[in-house]
């Protein structure tokens, strides 16, 4: 069991950010700080997978549950990441059963799901260890989430949290809050309401449930309705552009201070 699950089945606070910067010295640092969890990022960035390969060895040496967020509906990548040995898959639009039963189903083997096996893959260690003992570690510890982000998903909840093999479900507030008319809009009544309908409905299920967050209220405001994991920041770039920006200026001020 990986980092983020055991936090999650003990009843802990999972803590991680989105990576985006296409360095794995990011994800040691997130490690070093005591974050819990890196989600690399290859829907909205143009990493490819030998570094996404090396990012996930750096969260590996500092103990940081490595996610993987692929392109939508990207089968063959979900089937490379978890070879190169991510501890867990992030599919984003996630909005049917159907789609649900078909991403764990790349993520895992035989009986649960369909697989293809490798056994010199370096989830496999590379062959040094019998192909029965990789097929049960991954298996047993391969996190599949699910994001909801889209109106269709809340129709379809119910079904989507029944689904065998799926984990855990992260919130995206963005495209939710535009999918249900309100863009940018994310304190909206109507959207509230959605967030708090898809916490509800998945901790009923006794699934994990994240959500992105800036500040420790937010934290605070979506624990108390159930949320148990967080970004926070949301993403590496929100954050290094505003430390930047700050900075800058708070020079410039005392500069001219002293002038």
């Amino acid at each position: 069991m990986n980092k983020l699950s055991k936090l999650l089945h003990n009843q802990q606070s999972a803590y991680g950010m989105i990576v985006t910067m296409k360095d794995p010295a990011v994800v040691e640092m997130m490690g070093y700080a005591g974050y819990d969890f890196a989600i690399i990022d290859l829907e909205h960035t143009t990493m490819d997978l030998g570094l996404v390969e090396h990012m996930i060895r750096a969260a590996r040496c500092v103990q940081v549950t490595s996610v993987v967020r692929t392109p939508q509906s990207d089968y063959g990548a979900m089937l490379r990441v978890v070879d190169a040995g991510a501890d867990a898959i992030m599919v984003p639009h996630l909005t049917s059963r159907e789609q649900a039963e078909r991403v764990v189903g790349a993520a895992k083997y035989r009986p649960i799901g369909y697989r293809g096996l490798d056994g010199s893959s370096r989830s496999a260690a590379y062959g040094t260890i019998p192909l029965s003992q990789h097929i049960e570690r991954q298996n047993e510890g391969v996190t599949v989430i699910g994001m909801i982000e889209d109106a269709l998903a809340l129709n379809n909840l119910n079904e989507i949290v029944s689904v065998p093999g799926l984990d855990l479900l992260f919130i995206g507030p963005a495209d939710l809050a535009a999918s249900l008319g309100y863009q940018e809009q994310f304190d909206h009544p109507v959207v509230m309401e959605a967030i708090e309908e898809i916490i509800a409905t998945t901790r009923k299920a006794g699934l994990g449930i994240g959500i992105p967050a800036f500040t420790g209220e937010e934290v605070d405001r979506y624990a108390r309705i159930g949320a148990n994991y967080f970004t926070v920041p949301p993403i590496d770039t929100l954050f290094f552009s505003k430390a930047l920006t700050v900075h800058l200026r708070e020079v410039k001020q005392k500069e001219n201070l002293t002038r």
